[in-house]
């Protein structure tokens, strides 16, 4: 309807100034007076040219041009009479310059149009892309400290797209336990020093916590001044999926472990078994030099102290494997690899006696301390024994297994060697994948497990095949290395 009204108009405009141009005519043509009356004609074009296309006002002045010679013909014939003929010229001249300037108009307005409808389209296309991608764009003037925001980092701090950017807004938006981040980077911006990133979070009027990611550099404007023109990301889907997939790969790791405790009950048995008959033995003991007609005393307590440290040996192993069963958040402390390394293998004696075995453990002396945690590295070495024993007992023959500790460089190096059937070269490059596995009952989760718990500590971890068998290796960061 506005499109028809708007129409109807042009159309309304345009008749009027034909009969103007007939009344400009008639006037020129048909009248006496001692005046340039086809002057008037600029009036025309210059009412026409903001409704009427180019080529429309250029016909328009070329009509015009006409009409004046044509009225000075009715007038005065072919003669040339002077002061007329002056005018008429002068008329035509001033027509012809009145065209060009309105069609020259009409090209700048057409060009600011144009412009102006890029323009239009750009901040509409930045507006959608924004939308999409949830990231807003904002800037921050240098020294007073002015800020503006776009709509959508308007609507990610949860504000109207009309509400002015301001810090104290942002703050008023910012969790408490990341105001101090979020001042010190705006202070950082008022000194125009460097480069600014990080991320915080933000407490909506609801009290949903939104994760955000700020990138912001600095520039300099057309006056030399430092300006930060920057971008605010919302990220809480993206923290979301993350801390889905970590508490995934926790509950996947405890399962793992829960499992590998089922394969190993006889060990555990056999460790628990070892203190507690210990236990039953000195007590035994002790009843019978107490029994005596003259109690030995010195001999009791001796007997006595044995059942405090089977008591203790028990307690250990008990919360070893409590901690091995437990579901909790990786705690990461330092801790001795060579430690860890002999705890697993004192777990593991049971299984380990299972083989005709030579076992050979090399721990190098003074190795400093690693980050990690404790259970977490457990369980990965727990696994590459096992698959070591398992690939050794199907094979056969004499068995061999190596464990030992190295350093080099800023890493701690422990490898685990068989003396198994190696690694074919198909599957060397697939050990490590989700759901592979060489065994016919294998889920294919434990080494995938065992990258992903490497992987988290900063490490690495591989295989390579050390005919007659293979080699299990893992590089962890030294402490003072992740100080530094």
């Amino acid at each position: 309807m506005p499109r028809r009204q708007d129409q109807a108009a042009r159309t309304a405009q345009s008749a009027a100034l034909i009969l103007l141009t007939v009344a400009i005519f008639a006037i020129d043509a048909f009248t006496r007076l001692d005046t340039a009356i086809a002057v008037m004609y600029i009036v025309v074009l210059m009412l026409a040219s903001p409704i009427w296309s180019g080529r429309a006002t250029r016909l328009l002045g070329a009509g015009c041009i006409l009409l004046t010679l044509g009225a000075y013909l009715i007038a005065h014939g072919l003669h040339m009479v002077g002061s007329p003929a002056g005018r008429a010229l002068v008329s035509i001249a001033a027509i012809a310059i009145a065209t060009w300037l309105a069609v020259q108009r009409q090209e700048a307005m057409d060009g600011l149009r144009k412009r102006q409808d890029a323009l239009r389209r750009s901040e509409a296309f930045l507006s959608g892309a924004q939308r999409l991608t949830r990231t807003g764009s904002f800037g921050v003037g240098v020294p007073d400290g002015a800020m503006v925001w776009s709509e959508e980092a308007a609507r990610i701090f949860g504000y109207g797209p009309d509400v002015p950017a301001s810090m104290d807004r942002v703050i008023e938006r910012t969790l408490p336990e990341d105001r101090a981040a979020v001042r010190a980077a705006y202070a950082r911006a008022l000194a125009c020093d460097g480069a600014i990133d990080f991320a915080h979070r933000l407490m909506l009027p609801g009290g949903a916590v939104r994760h955000v990611h700020v990138l912001a550099e600095a520039s300099t404007d057309q006056d030399g001044d430092c300006e930060y023109l920057g971008a605010i990301t919302d990220i809480t889907e993206r923290v979301e999926a993350e801390q889905q997939l970590h508490a995934s790969q926790i509950q996947l790791a405890h399962a793992a472990r829960v499992s590998m405790l089922g394969e190993l009950a006889a060990s555990v048995a056999h460790e628990v078994n070892q203190p507690m008959t210990a236990i039953v033995a000195n007590a035994k003991a002790a009843r019978r030099w107490l029994g005596r007609a003259e109690p030995d005393l010195p001999e009791a307590l001796a007997a006595l102290d044995g059942i405090v440290q089977a008591s203790e040996r028990a307690g250990q192993v008990i919360r070893r494997i409590r901690a091995l069963a437990r579901r909790a958040d990786p705690e990461h402390r330092p801790l001795d690899v060579n430690a860890l390394v002999q705890e697993t293998l004192d777990l593991l004696q049971r299984e380990l006696a299972r083989l005709p075995l030579d076992l050979r453990v090399d721990l190098a002396p003074g190795l400093p301390e690693v980050v990690g945690d404790r259970v977490e590295l457990q369980q990965v070495l727990i696994n590459l024994v096992m698959n070591a024993l398992q690939a050794m007992g199907a094979a056969g023959g004499p068995a061999r297994l190596d464990v030992r500790t190295q350093l080099d460089g800023g890493t701690v190096r422990l490898a685990v060697r068989d003396s198994g059937p190696g690694i074919a070269d198909s599957d060397s490059h697939r050990l490590f994948e989700p759901f592979f596995s060489t065994k016919a009952d294998g889920m294919g989760l434990g080494l995938s497990i065992c990258r992903s718990i490497i992987t988290k500590h900063g490490g690495q971890i591989g295989a390579r095949s050390t005919p007659p068998g293979s080699t299990f290796h893992i590089e962890l960061p030294v402490l003072q290395e992740i100080h530094t």
